[in-house]
């Protein structure tokens, strides 16, 4: 028995809330229809979108372009954006998300350009969870640097506010003193000390408080700016900037990609010969310039494994030409030759095999503590046979490396040879490069 009575108190409830809106909508719509000031109207038109919006989405609809048109009439920019942003609401809640992005930026264009920060917030605020809907990570973030920068907006016009009134006190207080006459002046010089008193107090707190906010919005602006070259050196920009809105990453696939494996030649007879030390300084030297070098060409280093060094193009659509990554190859053995002739030594023999293989690849993020950006697939182990079958101070790449590059370089034809766990593979040497 209880059961079906708490039913039928919730159908109640239901049906006095319809009834209360309804009523609501009529009273609107009557108010409307009475009156022929544009300012009023607008605002008729903007409650009756709002109302419409919660279940009958596609009569507000006409309400919310009435606003636009008024507006226009009214020359008001801020009722501009707050019609833009209704009627963003109102596709949103329709489903049709391409009119609700344009309708949202038009709110926040004409709400930034006004300085309406709070119309400018709630549009930022459903232009990020709108792009991240359609997976554009990078324009999510974006959104959600702006909207980190109106809340800094706000907290900074709340300080000023606080030392405007601070300041209107101050002003009023002066006033005041120049018009009490001589006679009072006296009686209220003790009220005017305890007043002066109470506002130095004020406006030592407002400073207080306004620099406290300026220095922990520099010390929040720079600790995220730390953290976001942070993960730019370990992450490509895309994947960090994924990374950052969705606190995940999903895995790609990659259908042009290059990848590089160099791998230094008698590495252990080096590292018995030099101290620990000055082996390590040696290897980071070396792998800073290749940072370098691949630096120049947009290149993305996956990782060093030892004195191996892999790296690879082709995982964004700003690079995905195996050419690239040959001239940087190039560049690479010119400088451990200049590195061996400038020590002079022996021991600095920095030979290094190259192996470059081009092919589809699967990228993304392995574990979730010391996370580690990756790639895996047919193509990284063509890649390593193609290092382990080079030669020292050469560049050995697979035949579909020169067949996308025969017209650039100068090549020499090895023949098929065997690899480990795979058939017989075309190989050539790069010798000259033909077209820089």
């Amino acid at each position: 028995m209880p059961k079906y009575l708490f039913f039928l108190v919730f159908i109640c409830l239901v049906h006095g809330f319809k009834a209360l809106q309804a009523q609501s909508i009529t009273e609107l719509e009557a108010g409307l229809a009475a009156s022929s000031d544009p300012a009023v109207q607008w605002n008729f038109h903007y409650k009756l979108a709002r109302n419409y919006l919660i279940d009958q989405p596609n009569r507000a609809i006409a309400h919310a372009e009435a606003c636009q048109k008024l507006a226009i009439t009214l020359s008001d920019q801020k009722k501009t954006a707050q019609a833009a942003l209704v009627l963003g609401d109102i596709y949103t809640k329709l489903g049709q998300k391409d009119k609700a992005l344009l309708a949202y930026t038009q709110a926040q264009k004409v709400a930034f350009e006004q300085g309406a920060a709070d119309i400018e917030f709630s549009a930022v605020d459903n232009l990020e969870a709108l792009s991240v809907e359609n997976k554009d990570f990078d324009q999510a973030y974006a959104w959600k640097t702006a909207r980190q920068r109106i809340l800094q907006a706000q907290t900074r016009s709340a300080s000023e506010q606080q030392n405007l009134r601070i300041s209107n006190l101050e002003n009023a207080l002066k006033a005041e003193q120049n018009k009490q006459l001589r006679w009072i002046l006296l009686g209220l010089s003790g009220f005017a000390l305890v007043f002066f008193v109470a506002l130095s107090m004020m406006r030592r707190s407002g400073r207080r408080v306004a620099g406290e906010l300026a220095e922990k919005n520099a010390l929040i602006e720079e600790k995220r700016r730390r953290s976001e070259q942070l993960l730019l050196n370990i992450l490509p920009r895309a994947v960090a900037a994924e990374l950052t809105v969705r606190n995940k990453v999903a895995a790609r696939r990659y259908e042009y990609c290059t990848v590089m494996f160099v791998d230094f030649v008698g590495f252990t007879k080096i590292a018995e010969q030099l101290s620990p030390e000055v082996l390590v300084e040696a290897l980071d030297h070396c792998f800073s310039q290749f940072d370098t070098i691949i630096g120049r060409y947009r290149i993305e280093k996956i990782k060093t494994v030892g004195d191996a060094y892999i790296c690879a193009s082709g995982l964004s659509d700003r690079n995905d030409h195996p050419a690239e990554m040959i001239k940087a190859a190039l560049q690479m053995q010119a400088f451990l030759q200049q590195f061996e002739l400038k020590h002079g030594d022996q021991r600095f023999q920095f030979n290094a095999r190259i192996g470059i293989h081009y092919g589809p690849v699967v990228a993304g993020i392995v574990g979730t503590k010391k996370f580690a950006y990756d790639i895996w697939g047919d193509t990284v182990n063509t890649a390593a046979r193609m290092e382990a079958a080079s030669s020292p101070g050469q560049i050995n790449v697979s035949g579909a490396v020169q067949a996308v590059c025969a017209e650039e370089f100068t090549w020499h034809y090895r023949g098929k040879i065997a690899t480990k766990n795979k058939e017989e593979l075309d190989m050539y040497f790069v010798t000259v490069q033909t077209n820089a």
